[in-house]
Formats: C-alpha cells, structure tokens, sequence
C-alpha cells in the first residue's frame, strides 16, 4: 500500500516534469546544406531487412554503455543523453567496434552548447534538442569523460569545466590538450521508412518524444500486455513531447506487431535492462515525427591511436613522437576490419542473385535433360521400329 501510495503521489507531479526536451526550432530553423548525402541516397527500401539491431550485428554488439541523467540529481538533460548516446554509438559503429569505447563528456555539452536564444546562458538542465548540439559540435569538439565527468548541474564553459585534474596538495587544474570529438555533418528526418534508412546505413539516431505519465510510471505493465512492446492508443501533439531518446533498430513480434528498438536514459533498471520497444509505424508518443542523425568526426583520437601522440599527467596531451620506431610500439592493436552493415547487405543481396541464378540453371539443366532423354528415347524407339520391318523375325526364315 505504501508503494502504490508513493507511485500515485509521483504520478500526481509527473506530468509538470519536462526530462529535458525543448524545441530550438523557433531560433534554429532546420536548414541543411544542399551537398549533404543522406541516407535516401545510401540505401534502397527493399534493402533493409524485415529485424535489425546495433546491439547484435552478426553476433557483435556495436553500442556503447547506458548512464542515466538523473545521477546525482534530477536534471532535464535528455537532449545531451540521447545525442551523445547516438555519437557514441555511431563512433563504435564507424570504427567497426575496435577500441576503445568512446563516451562524449555529456557535462562539457550541458556547459558549453549555448542556448539558441542568445540573451541567455548555455540550458544544460533546464533543456535543448539534439539541433543545438550538433551545430555546436560542427564547429567546436568536446573531450571525453574521463575529462569532465557528469555532474547533473549546470556549470561554465570554462576551461576548467571542460577538462581537468586534481592531486593532493595541488589542488585541480585545467588541461588544455585533450582529444577532441565533433560531427562533420548533421541532419534531421522524420517518418519510418527515413528512420530505418538512416539507421541502417550509418548508426542509431536521436529522436524526440512525448513520455506521459503512463511510460513513466506503467511501463511495465503496458507492455506485458503487448508481447513487451510498448503501445497506447493516445495520440499525443507536438507540444507534448518532453523526451530524448536514442532509436538502434526494429523488429517485428510473432504476431506481427513492429517496433523500435530504443535506449533511454533513466539507468538499467527502467524497461529492459534501460531500453525499450516501442510500437513502430504508428508515430507512438510522437516518435516517428522528429529526429536527428550526425556523422562524427575523431581526427585526435586516430592520431593517439596511430602512436604519434602521449599525454602527461599535468599537461595532458601535449608531447609529439618524432620516431618511428616508438610509433610502432604506441600503436593501439589492430583487429581485422570488418565488412559494414551496407556491404554485408550488398554481399546478402548478390548472394541471393547467384543461388537464384543458380537455381534457374539447374532447373533449365533438368529441363535439357530430360528433352535430351526424350530425344534419344525417341531415336532408339524409332530404330527399333526399322529393325522390326527390314529384318526377320527370330526363329523364322521368309
């Protein structure tokens, strides 16, 4: 009872609690770029297959770690989670899943991105959308968490609170050389056969949504009532959508029922271990309506990986490696690149072509084999017939 009484009073104050989702459109209209290649260029509708999921490519999970933005505190910062979990992720993705994991310093965003109306100071917790931050990161990088951990809170875009370190009887200092992340290209698209386009040719993406109380609080038993698939017959508008979260995948359940397969950011014991399936094709909770893709870039990363740069303890990444020899010993391991998600396709689609061509030679060699059979079955019955006119019968002599 006590339970249940505690649940109705969270359900009473859930709906005033926006998780972080708030529009730039009025400032930042969505304008791109007319040489940007989307996914429409990249990758056909019958191409894509029928279930997919980053979490299990071939037996290989291409995503990164789940976190959860209200650790320490509340704070209303979907929009930094589902961006960076999709950068995440499509960085893993683009490096074929070889070390190492990379996580973007969600604080360095909540710090730094600034808001779109430019009278006020960067919004962090009070709430953005995945648009500001990839404007940001066109232009500027960020580190990664081990720079700047999550704080939950709102701080300054100084050099301080973008990366640091601390010793005993030093105090914490700021370091100035660290390696960088932003995005070379960004976007937005809506509708479902767009979102699985964009998906499968290049990695999860962020789209925005309205989570009432019912996903919030009743989660779990909606969706034990629909094969683990969340549904809901509410239809929902724009002005309710409060939420940010990353889309992987799809499926579809044994009764036929589609779904997205998607990550939140409400720690692993929300939904299944944090991620949810979500009805698919429906615009369920307004998530077909509005969501953002980017490409990373990760040029310093390359560099320290290659063995041209260290980093030290006060200064971070600062001394250069002349040698070569001592580039080889830096190197990071390498691993056998595997084929990407777009090529695997192309091999399973002339796969295909080859056994059907396949199976249409046999079937025409049967074919000519059997005619061949028939003609000489004929021939033969035809010599016979001649035998039996110009030749006696055994045993009698005319």
């Amino acid at each position: 009872m006590a339970f249940r009484a505690t649940c109705l009073l969270l359900l009473g104050s859930a709906s005033s609690a926006n998780h972080g989702y708030r529009s730039s459109r009025p400032w930042l209209p969505r304008d791109m770029p007319k040489d940007v290649v989307t996914a429409e260029m990249l990758v056909a509708e019958d191409d894509l297959p029928e279930n997919f999921d980053w979490r299990n490519v071939n037996g290989r999970n291409l995503v990164t770690s789940d976190v959860n933005q209200h650790i320490p505190q509340y704070c209303g910062s979907c929009w930094i989670h589902g961006t960076t979990a999709s950068l995440n992720d499509r960085i893993k993705v683009m490096r074929n899943g070889q070390f190492p994991d990379v996580m973007l310093s969600r604080q360095v965003l909540m710090n730094c991105v600034p808001s779109p109306n430019k009278s006020l100071p960067p919004p962090g917790c009070d709430g953005g959308d995945p648009w500001m931050i990839h404007q940001y990161l066109k232009e500027h990088d960020v580190p990664d968490e081990t720079c700047m951990p999550y704080q939950a809170k709102n701080m300054e875009c100084t050099p301080m609170d973008q990366c640091r370190n601390c010793l005993p009887g030093h105090g914490c200092w700021s370091i100035k050389t660290w390696t960088g992340y932003g995005v070379s290209s960004y976007g937005n698209l809506s509708g479902e056969v767009a979102m699985m386009k964009e998906i499968y040719a290049r990695g999860p993406i962020t789209c925005s949504f309205a989570t009432d109380d019912e996903f919030m609080m009743n989660f779990s038993q909606n969706v034990m009532e629909h094969e683990g698939v969340y549904s809901t017959k509410k239809t929902y508008t724009e002005d309710q959508v409060d939420h940010n979260m990353e889309v992987t995948g799809w499926g579809v359940t044994n009764s036929g029922t589609k779904y997205w397969v998607i990550r939140n950011s409400w720690g692993t014991y929300f939904g299944s271990n944090g991620w949810v399936k979500l009805e698919r094709g429906k615009n369920m909770l307004m998530s077909e309506a509005d969501c953002d893709w980017s490409i990373p870039r990760f040029e310093g990363l390359d560099e320290v990986l290659a063995g041209k740069v260290l980093g030290s303890y006060m200064a971070g990444m600062t001394t250069k490696v002349e040698s070569e020899k001592l580039k080889e010993t830096l190197k990071a391991p390498k691993f056998k690149t595997l084929p990407t998600v777009l090529e695997q396709s192309r091999s399973r689609t002339q796969e295909s072509a080859l056994v059907e061509t396949f199976r249409v030679f046999q079937v025409a060699l049967v074919a000519l084999s059997l005619l061949a059979v028939g003609y000489a079955a004929g021939k033969l019955r035809a010599r016979r017939d001649s035998r039996e006119k110009t030749q006696p019968l055994l045993g009698h002599d005319y």
